[in-house]
């Protein structure tokens, strides 16, 4: 498997990333669009109050979205894997260029309806799982082996970075014009189709003599590696239960807080903390990776995180009942930036993108449920059984990786 890999070249093994000009230009690019994208996150819920005044509407957007990028994450993966990755991140940037120029254009002219700002933000959804998809990819070709728990580092970075900045920015967008935030979202894909177009190294991770295969049997390919494999076997028993923990115990202090009498703007600057601990945690990732081995480092990331959430559960409704979530989110970035760079090392290049797209199914659709869950909790039980929810998947988690020890040792 390792021989099929495509990495940089061995003049490049020994040079740090920032003298890498492809990963360089795909981290810049990506930078300024995840800053977009989390602009619009703010702006569309925003749009569809300001022109049809429905909260119900308005959740309704989200979901949609959310329920698109769960469906299409393996067909996601397989067109990822059969088509050249530089080329499709250009089309899908290319695409949602155009989305967000005619949305903003048209929220402009004062002709927005409902039924065009939902198959805009479906179609932006469905762009952006295959650009991701492409995108994770592309990492193991152009950094050298070595170098991608950290070249995964960096992006946990620009995530956090961008999660923090582009909520505040979108607020003061959207107060300038309505159309103004999609507008800049449009230009921020405009940067990334710019810079990924400046590579120059090939991403193709097809085989010239392979045969054409069907999109069900790439997919089905890409699950069979990855049930055959112990370690990502373990590596999903472990996502799953943990990433609905860290999705449900965000969403329960939300409605605790709420529920507790806090205001609005106390709610948004206790979830700010709790993004800074994740941000903090993404700028150190590489450095935490070398204090530990893998498997350990994913044990105690998981410990850490059960006994924080557990005394932000004892703290439910008070203020601070955020800074123990802040403080597990912290080790949160090193192991997911050492995970993925370990599966893009072990994995075929020909087939990184399913690969990645099942074990990334596992976790987003685990944590996509989060909020309903704990939402019928929070409704029947209260905060605090909807936070002991999240401390019992933690738990779950903990156990996973603990039964699976010697497999993640030895992977």
């Amino acid at each position: 498997m390792a021989a099929d890999l495509v990495t940089a070249p061995a003049s490049e093994e020994a040079a740090p990333l920032r003298r890498n000009r492809d990963f360089t230009l795909l981290w810049g690019g990506q930078t300024v669009s995840q800053v977009g994208s989390a602009v619009s996150v703010l702006a569309f819920p925003l749009l569809v109050l300001s022109l049809h005044g429905s909260a119900v509407q308005a959740g309704a957007l989200g979901t949609l979205q959310a329920v698109i990028r769960v469906v299409c994450q393996l067909p996601a993966g397989a067109f990822a894997d059969r088509w050249n990755r530089k080329r499709v991140m250009q089309v899908c940037d290319a695409c949602r260029v155009t989305l967000f120029l005619a949305l903003g254009t048209a929220v402009l002219l004062g002709c927005a309806p409902l039924a065009a700002v939902f198959a805009i933000a479906g179609a932006a959804a469905v762009a952006d799982v295959l650009f991701t998809a492409a995108e994770t990819s592309i990492v193991s070709q152009l950094v050298h082996r070595s170098q991608l728990p950290e070249a995964f580092a960096k992006n946990e970075a620009r995530s956090y970075g961008a999660s923090l900045a582009g909520p505040p920015l979108g607020g003061f967008l959207y107060a300038v014009g309505r159309s103004v935030p999609f507008l800049f979202d449009a230009l921020s894909y405009l940067c990334s189709f710019l810079a990924v177009s400046f590579i120059r190294r090939p991403a193709d991770p097809q085989q010239e003599d392979s045969a054409p295969t069907s999109l069900r049997h790439d997919m089905a390919e890409g699950v069979r590696h990855v049930v055959a494999s112990p370690f990502l076997r373990a590596v999903i028993l472990m996502a799953a239960p943990v990433n609905f923990a860290l999705s449900g115990v965000q969403f329960s202090a939300v409605l605790v807080l709420t529920d507790a009498g806090h205001s609005p703007r106390t709610v948004g600057l206790a979830q700010g903390c709790i993004a800074v601990g994740g941000l903090l945690g993404a700028l150190v990732a590489a450095r935490v990776q070398r204090l530990l081995p893998f498997h350990r480092l994913l044990i105690a990331a998981v410990a850490v995180l059960l006994t924080l959430v557990t005394a932000s559960t004892l703290l439910a409704g008070r203020t601070f009942m955020v800074a123990p979530v802040a403080l597990g989110l912290f080790l949160a970035p090193a192991v997911n930036s050492a995970l993925f760079g370990k599966i893009a090392s072990v994995t075929a290049a020909r087939i990184q993108g399913r690969v990645i797209s099942v074990v990334a199914l596992s976790a987003t659709a685990a944590a996509s449920m989060a909020p309903v869950i704990v939402g019928v909790v929070v409704e029947h039980g209260g905060g605090r059984a909807a936070m002991a929810t999240t401390v019992a998947a933690t738990a779950l988690s903990l156990l996973a990786v603990l039964a699976s020890r010697r497999t993640l040792r030895t992977a």
